[in-house]
């Protein structure tokens, strides 16, 4: 559900998933296009299939990237999905923090049900590069809050079995 959820979210969106890039160099961070196959048998790659199907026929919705196989958004392993949400709002992609942090929000209410949580993990010009943090039920009741004040019987600490 979270992941169809997502997609929704994403389509509705203003701008494209692929940013400021276009979407070879987006999907080229994070995949090898030449190694992928082509699901056109005029064309050997991903890559070949992208361009020909995206910028010289345009006959590709632009939400296709989501439901193709070979990329394995709807299907794939949770780390795949969540690599692209995160390049999606990386500083390369989406320049402006602002932006950035409010498709952070809207993904992290998503994401929460399946317990993720996209986070900074570094900082690109002052920017923040987010990535996907497991989300226990206690870091969520605790976000934006003092967490000792989260268990008073126990002040300064967080119990072991939360941490």
């Amino acid at each position: 559900m979270t992941r169809r959820d997502v997609f929704d979210l994403l389509r509705a969106a203003e701008g494209g998933w692929w940013g400021r890039l276009d979407e070879v160099a987006f999907l080229g961070s994070l995949y090898d296009l030449d190694a992928l196959p082509s699901t056109d048998s005029r064309h050997t790659t991903a890559r070949t299939d992208i361009i020909q199907h995206r910028f010289n026929n345009y006959d590709w919705e632009d939400d296709w990237v989501f439901e193709d196989p070979r990329f394995g958004l709807l299907d794939g392993p949770d780390d795949v999905l969540l690599a692209f949400l995160s390049r999606l709002v990386h500083p390369e992609v989406r320049p402006d923090a602002d932006e950035a942090a409010r498709r952070v929000d809207e993904l992290n209410r998503l994401l929460a049900a399946d317990g993720w949580a996209l986070r900074p993990r570094d900082f690109m010009s002052g920017r923040p590069v987010y990535a996907p943090f497991p989300e226990s039920a206690v870091t969520r009741q605790c976000r934006g809050r003092n967490p000792a004040r989260a268990f008073p019987s126990h002040p300064g600490t967080i119990p072991a079995r939360y941490g």
